[in-house]
């Protein structure tokens, strides 16, 4: 018996990557599956076990004491981790009944990097996941233009003048990283390719496999065209943009209302709603010629299906991702998808097949994009190697060498 743990701050919204892959080995003769979850769900899930309210409370006094000993700009370089208490994990039956534990993403004052090696050094097989660039990094979640990440984070210019701190993290992960009984997946080819470069992680062995995503709530609607009829935009063209944050930097919604503002110079066509999804002060968007929708955040799955499976486009402007599931997600509903050709974007959408790639950081290209998917009525479709039964072969696979 294959007894394997998911280890996640949240099952929800990013965080279902690792519920679902959970949901997938449970399927599989011979294998056992259990989540251990900081934050809980509104309803108990099947296999997921919750740590203590105490957790929780030590979890924000963390963050408290994260934000008064790093101050830095949020909206200038994205969030920045080092914690300093975290809760304990080794003593849970979960994790003693575990052969295999997948470590994903528990920041946010979840586990510490010192429990972490507590977890490696009991000799269980360990597997991180790289959700974002924290993982390989002296502390920032995306390094944007700085490739310290490869040298061991020696001059941060998040933290100017306290290389210790993020040398002092690189240094721990490259220990955690170098133990045999320990290896990485990243969801996408690019932060593979981060990973093995980096100097935390160099000479780990790290392999690409995309997120698993099976879900039967995400498919094309049959009933797209009356729902719309009702809605009294039958003869509208739907451009749809989600974020759980929508002002977070990573986002890149001043690249996505640039290229809307341009949008008529090149498309002349009036008959566009622009819906919005998530949280966040968007400020004045008068600017944006078109009727725009804010739909506030959306937590409920079937939600945010209908939203999608509405829609003509999804337009992803983020100028750092790494796998964002919404483009899964749309593409499943058979809506099409523009976006940059950065981090994992590319992974994803076949260049003029089912989406666009547009130039990095260049709204007119981003522009050039709605119209080319809008003109040519483009749909939306998974590649082959995001299928789930490909996925969930490469990690038997992958477990099986490990």
């Amino acid at each position: 018996m294959n007894n394997i743990l998911q280890i996640q701050f949240s099952t929800k919204s990013a965080g279902s990557s690792a519920w679902r892959l959970h949901n997938a080995f449970k399927k599989i003769p011979g294998y056992s599956s259990e989540v251990i979850s900081l934050i809980r769900d509104d309803d108990q899930r099947d296999g997921v076990y919750y740590m203590p309210s105490f957790s929780k409370f030590l979890a924000k006094i963390n963050n408290k004491i994260e934000g008064f000993l790093f101050k830095y700009s949020k909206e200038k370089y994205g969030l920045f981790s080092s914690p300093v208490i975290g809760s304990r994990l080794t003593n849970h039956p979960s994790f003693k009944r575990a052969d295999v534990v997948y470590i994903h993403w528990v920041q946010m004052g979840f586990l510490t990097l010192n429990e972490i090696e507590n977890i490696v050094n009991t000799g269980k097989k360990v597997i991180f996941v790289l959700h974002d660039m924290w993982g390989i990094t002296g502390g920032c979640h995306h390094s944007g233009n700085c490739e310290q990440y490869k040298n061991g984070c020696t001059k941060c210019p998040i933290l100017l003048g306290r290389k210790n701190i993020t040398q002092d993290q690189a240094e721990q992960k490259k220990r955690i990283y170098s133990r045999s009984n320990v290896s990485i997946i990243s969801p996408s080819k690019w932060l593979a390719e981060c990973a093995m470069n980096s100097y935390a992680a160099n000479g780990c062995k790290v392999i690409n496999i995309p997120n698993y995503f099976d879900t039967k709530t995400f498919k094309p609607d049959p009933e797209k065209l009356n729902k719309r009829v009702a809605k009294g935009n039958q003869h509208t063209k739907i451009i749809s943009f989600a974020a759980v944050d929508i002002t977070s930097v990573y986002k890149g919604f001043t690249y996505l209302k640039k290229a809307l503002e341009y949008l008529p110079t090149i498309y002349p066509d009036e008959s566009i709603e622009i819906q919005m999804i998530g949280a966040g002060d968007l400020g004045d968007l008068s600017s944006i010629p078109y009727k725009v929708n804010c739909l506030g955040y959306l937590s409920d799955e079937e939600e945010m299906a209908n939203a999608l499976s509405i829609s003509d486009l999804y337009v992803i402007p983020s100028i750092m991702e790494n796998q964002p599931t919404i483009i899964i997600e749309s593409l499943s509903c058979g809506v099409p998808v523009v976006g940059f050709k950065i981090g994992g974007i590319p992974d994803m959408i076949d260049h003029l097949k089912n989406g666009y790639l547009a130039e990095p950081l260049d709204y007119k290209s981003l522009a050039e994009g709605i119209k080319y998917c809008l003109e040519n009525n483009l749909k939306g479709f998974k590649l082959e190697n995001f299928q789930p039964e490909y996925v969930l072969d490469k990690h038997l696979t992958f477990l099986n060498e490990v």
